[in-house]
């Protein structure tokens, strides 16, 4: 684990030019909430069932992803530094990463509503 870590580091680097928090802020909030609509939905409200969690999980994936791997890719995970915008274009990542993920929450909460309400309720008794 601890070699891993080393080897990761240089992407760290390069990611953020060394910026952790902005780094590991970055990643979070690509695929964190998904899962945390799902839960938040699966405590607070009853129609949700199997089906809409896992295409809610799934779509709020794909959604995030779509985010992460160009930013990645291009080197400037999180969007530029202040006064400098990032390679990544407009369209894709010029919404501020944590903006993107109140969007990412209500969008993967929509789909996992909308699908759920598509398929029969969970019994009661379960």
């Amino acid at each position: 684990m601890v070699g891993l870590s080393l080897a990761w580091l240089p992407v760290v680097e390069a990611a953020r030019g060394g910026k952790l928090f902005d780094y590991i802020q970055a990643i979070s909030s690509y695929l964190a909430p998904p899962v945390a609509a799902v839960f938040f939905l699966a405590v607070f409200v009853p129609r949700v069932n199997e089906p809409g969690a896992f295409w809610g999980l799934l779509g709020g994936l794909c959604l995030g992803l779509s985010r992460l791997v160009p930013e990645f890719a291009l080197g400037d995970l999180g969007g530029g530094s202040c006064g400098t915008p990032g390679r990544c274009p407009r369209a894709l990542c010029g919404l501020h990463y944590l903006h993107f993920a109140v969007l990412l929450f209500l969008a993967t909460a929509g789909v996992t509503l909308g699908v759920s309400l598509c398929h029969p309720p969970i019994p009661k008794k379960h």
